[in-house]
């Protein structure tokens, strides 16, 4: 019978704890640090468990990298030939420990189903098989007692195989791969020089990612599978030089059955297009099979609805979240328990909030079916980060500090999700902190590097903050990257809208398009008295009548040609709260005018600008501007 030691940081408490329980419940023995007592020598009682154990597991986590009793510990484990990894948010193991197979937990914490389980216990009994030490451990009076939270942080247990048999009973489709890592197969779909030097490039793209580097999967070429390799991409090249066209298949390894499948097509662009358009979608999809994994597997025929979910809510416009809704709905419907699609589902409902919001959608509507989601996702998982973010969705526009704070928490909660960084951006541009905002897009767009829709929010969001250089650099990435989807065609509209060529804005106009929005465009390639005016008088002519949430854009338009008095005077006629809805923009490039006018403190502190500024303590970027002609503070301190 084997026994484990387990090490971790006593900050990882929460998911050391559920660990525990379900090493007991899987028929170990396990040892608390509760016997070490009053009195003893830690370091003695942590040798002494060490020298009984079989197994020596260590949970690598953000806090326990840098915790010298951790490594310490593992480093003992390393040494005896008794070491078994584990990792959770993300992290990469210390160098010395690198040469052992981690089993990545992902971002658990601590909700739910121990993820990997099978592979945890087939490690220990691996492991422990050479010669099981007699030693005895002393045994815990109840499997239910709470982990102390001194320095102390280990746990010893015993292992029983047999539970490995239960993995059948569980039903749908799971890769059930010999290595503890996913096998992933590349390969061609018939034997043209085409299809094989695209199954190539797709290999070597594949390896490159993000994913790879983290070992959530193994990748292997045709020659060097297995036998059975859990998954398969086959792609096939049915184009030509001036032609591109692609087809790429998803399918499990054990039968060969289709998970996911998709056609590329790029009749404008050329075949570097195509194939890294098709690597990165392949790594998106291949990603969220992995976390279907991780959350225990699906059904083969809801794999497939949440698998095609995935790649659609990558790429698509962030205009058309519809696509997605009835494919996330139906996985939901079959799988109420399956959290990473209710977090999908979430972000799309609040999508469809936003368009509604600004113009673009029945906003009592969105908020209904938002709310209604919230309250079965709760069901699901209360702790759905996803949840967290609804509820900041539905805030008042000018509660900004409780925004802020809510996605601080949530970030702590779950430091993995890119949605996070994401909304958090959209907070921190409506209180002038558009340098963090850059900070927040980016990091989304680290934790997300297969989204188009998380890389252009930092092209944007660099635009907005006045930086166009970067954000033209990103651009020219992202159109080699993302050519033909819908993230990039909005992006390429929204940029060129406001910072680059007014032509290319008109080729990607939306169809509802309007005499306004031609002749903003002909304003700004010839700003000359009489185009602004016309543009001007074109706006004014609707003011007071547009949709609910166009008032800001057609306000930020005025204010981009100087007419900062129109601007105020403008303000002064709209509720607050659609004037707090619009406040992301005033810290934008069009606003500098505005902002340089005194008058502009009004304003801020008639929407909870100037209250949030004082009791944060957290001014705005633009403050620091050198050529500022007034001094933010001094000016804020006259609404005490």
């Amino acid at each position: 019978m084997a026994s484990v030691f387990l090490s971790y940081d006593h900050e990882d408490i929460a998911v050391a704890r559920p660990l525990a329980t379900a090493l007991e419940k899987a028929g170990h023995t396990v040892w608390y640090d509760q016997h070490i007592h009053g009195g003893a020598q830690y370091s003695q009682k942590i040798q002494q468990a060490i020298d009984a154990a079989d197994v020596v597991a260590v949970l690598w986590s953000p806090r326990s990298l840098n915790s010298p009793w951790v490594r310490d510990e593992a480093a003992e484990g390393r040494d005896r030939g008794k070491l078994v990894p584990l990792s959770i948010g993300g992290v990469t193991a210390p160098i010395g420990f690198r040469q052992f197979q981690t089993i990545d937990l992902g971002a658990w914490t601590g909700r739910g189903k121990v993820p990997r389980l099978a592979h945890l216990l087939e490690a220990v009994e691996r492991q422990s098989a050479p010669g099981e030490n007699e030693a005895s451990v002393p045994k815990p009076t109840s499997a239910k007692t709470a982990l102390p939270r001194p320095r102390g942080k280990m746990m010893a247990a015993s292992a029983a195989g047999a539970m490995l048999l239960l993995i059948g009973a569980l039903g749908g489709w799971m890769w059930l791969g010999r290595d503890s890592l996913p096998v992933v197969e590349v390969a061609a779909a018939n034997h043209s020089s085409r299809s094989q030097a695209a199954a190539s490039d797709l290999f070597v793209k594949l390896g490159s990612l993000a994913q790879i580097g983290q070992a959530k999967w193994k990748l292997v070429d045709a020659a060097s599978a297995p036998t059975k390799p859990d998954l398969i991409f086959r792609t096939a090249d049915l184009g030509s030089p001036g032609q591109p066209q692609a087809n790429l298949v998803l399918l499990d390894g054990s039968d060969d059955g289709l998970l996911w499948s998709r056609e590329f097509s790029f009749p404008t662009g050329g075949e570097a297009d195509l194939r890294q358009q098709l690597s990165l979608t392949a790594g998106r999809v291949l990603g969220c099979a992995l976390e279907s994994r991780l959350a225990g597997g699906l059904k083969r025929d809801v794999l497939k609805l949440f698998l095609n979910a995935c790649a659609l809510l990558a790429e698509a416009s962030y205009k058309e979240p519809n696509k997605v809704l009835d494919l996330l709905r139906a996985v939901v419907a079959a799988e109420p328990r399956f959290t990473p699609a209710w977090g999908r589902l979430i972000w799309a409902d609040m999508s469809v909030f936003d368009v509604a919001s600004n113009g673009g959608g029945d906003v009592p509507t969105a908020t209904k079916t938002l709310r209604t989601d919230m309250a079965k996702a709760r069901e699901a998982d209360p702790g759905l980060p996803e949840l967290t973010l609804a509820e900041i969705k539905l805030l008042p526009p000018t509660a900004y500090t409780q925004r802020l704070q809510l996605l601080e928490k949530a970030a702590v909660q779950a430091p993995l999700k890119p949605e996070i960084f994401a909304y958090q951006t959209i907070v921190l541009m409506q209180v002038g902190r558009m340098n963090d905002a850059i900070n927040s897009a980016r990091r989304a767009a680290e934790l997300d590097p297969l989204s188009p829709t998380a890389a252009m929010e930092v092209i944007l969001t660099l635009a907005h903050g006045g930086q166009l250089d970067g954000a033209r650099t990103e651009l020219a990435r992202a159109e080699r990257l993302w050519t033909g989807t819908g993230a990039l065609r909005d992006a390429l509209y929204a940029f060129h809208l406001r910072y680059g060529d007014p032509n290319i804005a008109k080729k990607y106009r939306l169809r509802s398009a309007g005499a306004g929005f031609f002749l903003y465009l002909d304003a700004r390639l010839d700003p000359s008295p009489t185009n602004v005016e016309r543009y001007v008088a074109e706006v004014r002519k609707h003011h007071g009548r547009r949709r609910e949430g166009t008032e800001g854009s057609a306000m930020q338009g005025v204010a981009e040609f100087n007419r900062t008095d129109e601007v105020l005077e403008w303000i002064k006629r709209i509720r607050t709260d659609t004037v707090a809805a619009s406040a992301h923009l005033m810290f934008r490039p069009a606003f500098k005018s505005l902002r340089a006018d005194p008058r502009f403190m009004d304003v801020a502190n008639r929407i909870g600008l100037v209250g949030y500024w004082r009791t944060s303590g957290k001014w705005p970027d633009y403050c620091r501007d050198p050529d500022l002609p007034y001094d933010c503070k001094s000016e804020a301190a006259k609404y005490a």
